[in-house]
């Protein structure tokens, strides 16, 4: 017999009909479970009871046994797996099944000769062709659907219809509704007697009504479960989305974090090289001037002791005055730079901070003597606004660690300028003020927002680096910048001012403490009492010979 081949999946879900999605072989007397998974006979025996249901007050000995397809615990019927009901569906598609391979024959059910080869849909009998022929020659049956057997639709029953146990030659055709149970018509009239007794096609219209109605009820609980799953595959898909995402951002700031770490390694050890040869240096002079020392006293020591030994009393006499002076002089030197040594230890300290280094807050500092660029300050309105075109600084104050302001002796501060939007760099200028700090100048070329860095030793200083930002240039007054109309004009009558101030006496422009005068200098075009802004323009109220006044 030809083996017919399902995947897995459809097994499982029951999409093949035909098959156990236990043993994956066709059904041999296929079983419903309660909750709807066929499985056959023999897969239901090999499977041991789960548990005992407790109902009530009273223990009950019913089984139960765990679906092999769900994993839900199904309770078994009194009578075991032999009571759970047939499932007649399956049954036909196993017989389809092997008719369509070949391995089964039919038996005709009219002659019962010849093999089955069609099958009639209303009277639902298996026939050969030549019984065939006759069918559809008779009146009454000629306009019958008959179907060969390999191509009856799904759901096609082909099974005898079940019969009564107790009467094997009865169908059964009835059904109790009082018992709920099929029933034949010897059991009617015997074991039924009395009972709501109907014809098992009247019964069952009424029950595939409410099976209808069971679907149409679980319509709503469908449709949620499935937007549920949509949104749970929708979060899964949002979860991974998020994962890739956090991956990327993970390794990008750990590649980050390591090319710090590394540029904060490099700058450690310069700073270890530095430290290095500035305390070598230092130790250097401290040798030079202490071996000067050395040999200065050696010689007036030398020269002092021959002149004892081996010198006449008038030459005694003589350098007496000149070598005692000598040597006092020695003896009185500053003993603190010999007796105090240079320090030979350079100290890592690991869990200082060390400031940002390319975003990332590093630690681990070099103790080192001079200037702290972490402790170095900018001021100035050069670091706050300024104006486009307006030459403009700021000043860097040098100190120590212990915040002592100190001449910065190594190489000159680094500064670097550049605007936000367009990324060009502004040129600076840099002036030693010798006293521990430096006037820093530049010129911005364009409004906007700009960056200003400023480091020492290869180290941004606090705050660095700055944000700055840049006013447009200002609008040049068309006035004269004067304290009054009447002394700019000479004493003019109609010549006005922006500021909208009048004299008495038929002077038109403004005056000394007269009324709306401001008090102070001001531009005639506009009124504006500061003498660097920008010109508001000539206000409305004033006439245009305003002008003889700028002109003055």
């Amino acid at each position: 017999m030809a083996q017919v081949h399902c995947p897995p999946e459809d097994v499982a879900t029951n999409k093949c009909r035909c098959r156990c999605p236990q043993c994956h072989d066709l059904f041999s007397d296929p079983r419903v479970l309660p909750c709807l998974h066929t499985l056959c006979m023999r897969c239901l025996r090999s499977l041991e009871p789960f548990s005992t249901l407790e109902r009530g007050q009273k223990l009950v000995a019913q089984e139960s046994v765990l679906c092999p397809v769900c994993d839900s615990e199904v309770t078994l019927p009194p009578g075991g797996i032999r009571d759970l009901t047939p499932d007649l569906l399956a049954q036909t598609e196993v017989l389809l099944e092997r008719l369509r391979c070949g391995g089964d024959e039919m038996p005709c059910d009219l002659c019962g000769d010849d093999k089955g080869e069609k099958r009639c849909q209303d009277c639902r009998a298996t026939m050969c062709e030549f019984c065939c022929l006759a069918h559809r020659r008779q009146r009454r049956t000629c306009g019958h659907s008959v179907l060969p057997l390999q191509d009856l639709p799904p759901g096609s029953s082909l099974s005898p219809a079940p019969a009564c146990a107790l009467h094997p030659l009865e169908e059964l055709l009835l059904f109790c509704a009082s018992c709920t149970l099929l029933s034949c018509r010897d059991c009617a009239l015997v074991l039924h007697s009395g009972h709501d007794i109907r014809a098992v096609s009247d019964v069952a219209a009424r029950h595939r009504a409410q099976l209808q109605g069971s679907l149409v009820q679980c319509g709503p609980q469908l449709q949620a479960l499935d937007t549920a799953l949509h949104t749970v595959q929708e979060a899964g898909e949002e979860l991974k989305r998020s994962a890739d995402l956090a991956r990327k951002e993970v390794v990008a700031f750990t590649d980050g974090y390591i090319r710090a770490i590394q540029e904060h390694r490099v700058r450690l050890l310069q700073d270890i090289e530095e430290e290095m040869r500035h305390k070598d240096q230092a130790l250097c002079l401290q040798r030079a001037r202490i071996q000067q020392q050395l040999t200065d006293l050696g010689t007036a020591i030398a020269f002092t002791q021959g002149l004892l030994d081996h010198g006449p009393d008038l030459h005694i006499v003589r350098t007496k005055a000149l070598v005692i002076g000598r040597l006092k002089e020695l003896n009185s030197r500053d003993r603190s730079q010999v007796d105090q040594a240079e320090s030979n230890k350079i100290v890592f300290s690991a869990k200082e901070e060390a400031g940002l280094c390319q975003g990332y807050q590093v630690y681990g500092m070099v103790q080192r003597g001079g200037i702290d660029p972490r402790r170095c300050q900018g001021s100035g309105q050069g670091l706050r606004l300024v104006q486009q075109g307006q030459l403009t600084n700021f000043t860097l104050t040098c100190n120590t660690k212990s915040r002592d302001q100190q001449e910065h002796k190594g190489a000159p501060p680094k500064v670097t300028i550049l605007h936000k939007e367009s990324g060009r760099s502004v040129p600076a200028s840099i002036q030693d003020n010798q006293d521990g700090t430096y006037q820093i100048s530049y010129t911005p070329t364009e409004p906007g927002q700009i960056s200003i860095s400023v480091c020492i030793k290869g180290r941004h200083i606090q705050g660095s680096p700055f944000t700055v930002s840049v006013r447009g240039s200002l609008r040049p007054h068309c006035g004269i910048y004067h304290c009054c109309t009447f002394c700019s004009s000479g004493g003019q009558k109609d010549a006005r001012c922006g500021c909208g101030a009048t004299m008495p006496g038929g002077f038109q422009g403004c005056g000394h403490g007269h009324k709306g005068h401001p008090g102070k200098s001001h531009w005639s075009c506009c009124g504006s009492t500061s003498e660097t802004s920008d010109c508001g323009g000539v206000k409305d109220s004033a006439p245009r010979n305003l002008l003889r006044t700028v002109a003055l």
